[in-house]
């Protein structure tokens, strides 16, 4: 590693023991998870969290909020109302309790339908997580070929639900990486399932909660976790150097996630939650601004900042 590689690992690395902490939870989705004990409640609860997170944080907070009190109206947890959907009464139910609800480009009949798909999947393979890493091999070096196949029988699963979940706002819950999308919401969901600290619950790891639904000992790795490349991540990426691309595709996620290796080969993303809260918390804005970039831990590396200071 060149001097200049290592010198943004330890300035990363201080910003994570900055961020990466319980105290800035309140502004992530990952906060609605850590409400819940028992793992199934919290696989549902970052399911659909992970997949409703984009828009600004209050939408997507008022959103989660409103969901789940409109599940607790059929059962008293997530994961109980999910495996109520098992019969034509549940799912009548289910859509009439989420009738009238809306988040930007999704509504209530999305909800009920991906909420039905994890019905289905937890009744036949027993979490979510199992369905995963039957499509993941410990000698695949990233999530990319696993995450094809989930959705794919994800895809499948819907469609025989609905016929015309294609051609609905549905699809926007079903992106995958062959389609070149960056998979934001899905890398974000694997990260909270692939790492395990004091904000992730790695519920699919080695020894995770959920790991005893697993057949043949496989689990998720964070080394094989891809960086959930936002509008903040991306943007910080860009000024750190990490990509070049302009466009926030794939191949920018996977760019991103191996420069990140330089610093951590086997947790590359561990820096996904702090790097996030510089631009959810407008600690990095989209302009020069010397009472802000200053203080800034990683001022010394990113390149805008002296750019527009020039």
């Amino acid at each position: 590693m060149h001097s200049e590689a290592k010198s943004l690992c330890g300035l990363l690395d201080r910003l994570q023991s900055d961020f990466h902490r319980k105290d800035y939870l309140a502004s992530d989705p990952l906060e609605y998870v850590t409400r819940f004990s028992d793992p199934w409640d919290q696989e549902g609860v970052a399911w659909f969290s992970a997949l409703l997170a984009y828009g600004n944080v209050k939408q997507i907070r008022r959103s989660i909020e409103e969901l789940m009190t409109r599940l607790a109206t059929i059962e008293p947890t997530p994961a109980a109302a999910v495996r109520s959907l098992d019969g034509a009464a549940g799912r009548k139910r289910l859509r009439r309790a989420l009738l009238g609800f809306t988040h930007r480009f999704n509504v209530g009949a999305d909800l009920a339908l991906l909420l039905e798909v994890l019905s289905g999947v937890w009744r036949d393979h027993g979490s979510l997580g199992a369905l995963f890493v039957q499509g993941l091999e410990t000698s695949h070096p990233t999530i990319e070929v696993a995450l094809d196949r989930l959705v794919a029988e994800l895809w499948r699963r819907a469609l025989a639900i609905d016929p015309q979940a294609r051609d609905s706002s549905f699809a926007y819950f079903l992106t995958a990486p062959q389609d070149g999308s960056c998979c934001k919401r899905w890398c974000m969901f694997l990260r909270w399932m692939g790492r395990e600290d004091e904000i992730d619950p790695g519920l699919w790891t080695q020894g995770g909660s959920l790991s005893g639904t697993f057949a043949n000992g496989r689990h998720l790795s964070a080394r094989q976790l891809v960086i959930p490349l936002d509008t903040h991540t991306g943007r910080i990426s860009q000024y750190l150097g990490l990509t070049e691309r302009r466009s926030l595709g794939w191949s920018a996620a996977l760019e991103v996630t191996a420069a990140l290796r330089e610093c951590d080969a086997e947790d590359p993303v561990r820096y996904d939650f702090a790097l996030c809260r510089l631009g959810i918390l407008d600690l990095c804005q989209k302009k020069y601004r010397a009472e802000i970039c200053v203080k800034c831990q990683l001022f010394t590396a990113c390149r805008f900042p002296k750019e527009a200071a020039s």
